[in-house]
């Protein structure tokens, strides 16, 4: 729906700038970081999550484990014992995020058994077991010398809402330890040996090649596919024991074994939050960690999750993001100058519904999108825009009323500063059916010829306040004064469907009141008047008229000249109508029909003309007679000298 209350395309370019200017103050706000907090956790909410892979295992030290081996740490030939039974399962890799930064020496228990060489001997015989170091801890030589690899253990530095989002796999040699020769991640070398790659790590232009795997980077990280869920899992106890209950989830799978006790230290806030189950706090802390929170060599699973799926995760890039706010600023802004208040409202509550469903759409397929800049930026050009209709709009009404004020009643003034522009009334003439009313003074030409300039000014003043007040009463739009003739039409500027109605019960107001006006002239010594009216209804052209300099709001046309003639053909104190008034009030209106009046130009045509002698309020209440003859005595009394107190008071004036 095109906009029909305030300007036009001209004044587009304003609702332009206030969307533009919406769009770069939130770019702004986002190139100095100011809501990069609440994006980042925004973002971190479409982050898919999907379910945990089946093709990796965890074996987590868990406290269940804890309450039966005893306080974490403990000695190594615990560790060996656990790895010497993964082992013989033969899983593709056994990722072991613990750092074995420590010997334990012997057993503090008979027979003292050294605890140590086990160890290494169960990691040289798996020849499938890839230790953690960071750049504070590395193995012990007596370890890190016969794994299959070492890789870092440490993630990517959290984003502004405190989650942990990535992974870098290309450490800078300084962040990691020295046995970390190939400087990459643990995951990644445990999925090295998993699937047999050899192809060295490349990364160039936002992407890294891993034999035939391209993994695009964000900000010089992967960003994690986190999971859901616990996945498939035994835990270290049975697997001390030699029990898990499902072997064969160890057997070709990659494992990772970690530590899930709340006080080792190795939790992480994470992009994605899930529902933890009951393994992951101790029986006396049931509440120990967030759903936000994670372990570290969980962590570490979705890691190699995401690039064995091939899952990867992408962000909007920041060029396109600020485009799509200033695109939508600009278009939110200009179509909520176009549409009334209630559609823009709805078009832009639709606009952030769609938006959201798509983004979220996106996200399902590993696209990122800005959650937060977008609806910012389209809520304040929303703001902007309607705040610059605002007053936009008041300053359409304020010229209305400024226009209008002297002409029709506030009422009216209101209702055409309410649903019309100021280019509508002032610059469109338009044609429409009206009715028009003339009222003037009998004989005043004559009259004022013997009277002093102040009284005639005083005989006018009165006789335009009180009719026009009277016809402001009735809804009546004031045309125009000439000299002591008062134009009045209906129907226009606004639309009232019972105009020619209006214009009847006016005139008998304008007749019934004359008494009150006798009685001030009287009071003032001031001779008394009379007036005649003429209503005609029928079409015309309404508009601000005039040159350049001097415009008025006024109505042309046959009718108007015709209703003009019946004023002048009207004794005083009388209405004359035409057939078309007459038709559209016959049941409110008694008439007696006078003879046909000849019009100036239009010699071969004549107009049927009558006189109001009665109205009521509607078919069912009983005839008032026209005022003439009250007036009549009003005027005559007023001439002769006498009171006309009592009469107006007999009139109900």
């Amino acid at each position: 729906m095109v906009r029909e209350r305030v300007g036009d395309w001209r004044l587009a370019w304003r609702f332009l700038l206030a969307g533009l200017l919406a769009g770069l103050l939130v770019v702004g706000l986002g190139q100095i970081g100011v809501i990069r907090g609440p994006f980042d956790a925004a973002q971190d909410q479409l982050f898919p999550a999907p379910s945990p892979d089946p093709r990796i295992t965890f074996v987590p030290i868990d406290s269940r484990t804890q309450k039966a081996l005893g306080a974490y740490p403990w000695n190594n030939s615990y560790h060996a014992r656990v790895i010497d039974y993964l082992a013989s399962l033969h899983p593709k890799v056994i990722l072991f995020d613990i750092v074995l930064s420590h010997l334990t020496g012997n057993d503090i228990e008979p027979p003292f058994a050294p605890t140590d060489a086990p160890l290494t001997q169960a990691i040289r015989s798996a020849r499938n077991v890839v230790l953690v170091c960071t750049a504070d801890e590395a193995p012990r030589p007596e370890f890190s010398t016969v794994a299959a690899a070492i890789g870092e253990r440490g993630l990517a530095t959290p984003d502004q809402a405190n989650a942990v989002r990535g992974v870098v796999l290309r450490p800078d040699a300084t962040a990691t330890c020295p046995e970390n020769e190939s400087d990459e991640p643990a995951f990644l070398q445990a999925l090295r040996i998993a699937e047999e790659i050899n192809d060295p790590l490349t990364i160039k232009a936002g992407e890294a090649k891993l034999g035939q795997r391209t993994i695009p980077l964000v900000d010089g990280q992967m960003l994690i596919n986190f999971t859901r869920g616990s996945g498939p899992g035994c835990a270290y106890i049975d697997a001390f024991n030699h029990s898990c209950p499902h072997p064969e989830l160890i057997t070709d799978h990659i494992v990772v074994v970690g530590t899930k006790l709340i006080d080792a230290g190795d939790v992480y806030s994470q992009a994605v939050s899930f529902g933890h189950d009951s393994s992951f706090c101790p029986e006396s802390r049931p509440n120990c960690m967030l759903d936000s929170q994670n372990y570290g060599y969980r962590i570490q699973g979705d890691a190699m999750s995401t690039v064995l799926s091939d899952q990867y995760l992408r962000v909007q890039p920041l060029g396109s993001s600020q485009l799509a706010v200033v695109l939508f600023s600009v278009l939110v802004a200009l179509l909520v100058y176009l549409l009334s208040f209630r559609a823009a409202m709805l078009f832009t509550g639709a606009l952030l519904f769609a938006y959201f469903a798509a983004i979220v759409l996106l996200s399902k397929q590993g696209y990122l999108v800005d959650p937060l800049y977008v609806p910012i930026a389209t809520v304040l050009a929303a703001t902007f825009s309607l705040a610059a209709r605002y007053v936009l709009e008041e300053r359409e009404r304020r010229k209305v009323e400024r226009i209008f004020g002297h002409y029709v009643d506030p009422r009216i003034v209101l209702q055409l500063a309410a649903t019309r522009s100021i280019e509508d009334i002032i610059s469109k003439g338009e044609r429409r059916d009206i009715t028009l009313l003339f009222v003037d003074i009998r004989g005043f030409t004559a009259m004022s010829e013997g009277m002093s300039a102040e009284d005639v000014q005083s005989v006018i003043q009165e006789y335009l306040d009180q009719l026009s007040t009277l016809i402001l009463k009735w809804d009546g739009t004031i045309d125009k004064y000439v000299g002591d003739e008062i134009v009045a039409l209906w129907n226009a500027p606004v639309d009232q469907p019972d105009h020619a109605l209006l214009a009847i019960r006016c005139a008998y107001d304008l007749v019934r009141q004359a008494p009150v006006l006798e009685a001030k002239l009287a009071s003032k010594g001031l001779p008394p008047i009379s007036w005649g009216i003429g209503v005609n209804s029928g079409p015309a052209v309404v508009g601000n008229m005039g040159s350049k300099d001097r415009l008025q709001y006024t109505a042309l046309g046959d009718t108007v000249n015709t209703a003009s003639r019946f004023c002048g053909a009207a004794p005083p104190f009388n209405l004359l109508i035409g057939s078309t008034t007459y038709q559209a009030c016959s049941d409110f209106i008694a008439v007696d029909e006078m003879p046909g009046l000849q019009l100036k130009g239009k010699s071969a045509e004549t107009f049927r003309l009558f006189k109001v002698t009665a109205i009521r309020q509607d078919k069912a209440s009983p005839w008032v007679q026209f005022p003439t003859d009250v007036a009549l005595d009003a005027y005559s009394d007023h001439k002769h000298g006498k009171s006309v107190v009592a009469a107006a008071t007999r009139n109900g004036a």
